[in-house]
């Protein structure tokens, strides 16, 4: 063997060599990918932190022009059937979320009965602010259609989605309802038909809850939902921001604390526990989700939160 035969043999890499670099190199990715996911993470959470900041500041400043926050909802039809003129909690803070050619071709005196919305319509577009880079939403814009509207068909169309919901209570069923659905909490600040001015908000604004997460990702609810919840759209299709046209705004605007936070819909699940899930507070973040509160602040809540006190915090006259 030649010199340089020799001194190419020494310069090549044997195939135990080779192993034990590819070993080392994945050692340190295993050691490096979590972290990086969790840096992610952690930069999304703070991204749908302050979207919350802002959701926080704009309904008061609603409430500066306004001297009341938004309402949680206001029907295109009343109990009589008599045409009125549908309204929610984003609708009325387009303006206040800087979305102002949204809201100034939106018509706010216009009966939305029976209006099936086009993909390029007002309620069908997109608004960066209301989804959360952690959420699981297949789709920005969904299709209402006839197998999920209700009867007559008021609310078919498309609709720009929302990751968040403005807070209306404690549960969806209440006795104490408002008269034209009395089955609808109206212990938050985003009621059916609410006006809530902050001088009502006797529990102090920084223990009230104005907005919270909703989370679009639940296989047992898309598995139980045809038996149990017939005419109900699939998780990812709720959380319609421009939705207005009938009591299942409550189930697309706001949301409410009748479970805890993050629940999902437990195995053969009965109608009770799917429509807590179709209003309950979640998101995609490990562990809890984000919250704004009345005094513009926003904060993390862990899902090990007790029930009783995050229903606290949905109510604003609890003391």
């Amino acid at each position: 063997m030649s010199q340089t035969d020799r001194f190419r043999q020494s310069q090549a890499m044997t195939l135990v060599e080779l192993l034990t670099v590819i070993a080392i190199v994945g050692i340190l990715l295993a050691l490096l990918l979590p972290g990086l996911q969790a840096a992610r993470e952690s930069a999304r959470r703070a991204t749908c932190l302050n979207n919350l900041k802002g959701f926080g500041l704009s309904a008061q400043n609603f409430h500066s022009v306004n001297g009341r926050f938004p309402t949680g909802g206001r029907l295109p039809v009343d109990q009589s059937g008599r045409p009125a003129h549908g309204a929610n909690v984003w609708v009325e803070l387009l303006a206040f979320l800087e979305e102002n050619n949204l809201s100034a071709v939106w018509d706010h005196q216009d009966n939305r009965h029976n209006v099936a919305g086009g993909p390029h319509a007002v309620g069908a577009q997109v608004i960066a602010a209301l989804i959360c880079p952690t959420d699981s939403l297949p789709e920005s814009v969904t299709e209402l259609t006839a197998a999920y509207s209700a009867s007559p068909p008021w609310s078919r169309g498309h609709y720009g989605m929302s990751s968040y919901g403005g807070v209306a209570g404690r549960r969806s069923v209440n006795p104490g309802g408002p008269p034209d659905f009395p089955g609808i909490s109206r212990d938050g600040i985003f009621f059916l038909g609410s006006r809530v001015r902050l001088a009502d908000v006797t529990d102090g604004s920084s223990q009230t809850l104005l907005f919270g997460e909703r989370y679009h990702e639940d296989a047992e609810f898309d598995l139980r939902r045809p038996a149990v919840l017939p005419g109900v759209a699939p998780m990812a299709e709720l959380g319609r921001w421009s939705y207005v046209a009938n009591p299942g705004v409550m189930a697309n605007a706001t949301l409410h604390s009748a479970v805890d936070v993050n629940f999902q819909a437990p195995p053969l699940a009965n109608r009770q526990a799917m429509d807590d899930r179709v209003c309950a507070f979640g998101s995609g973040h490990p562990g809890g989700a984000n919250f704004a509160f009345a005094d513009g602040s926003a904060r993390f809540l862990t899902e090990t939160v007790p029930l009783t006190h995050l229903q606290t915090l949905s109510g604003y006259q609890d003391e």
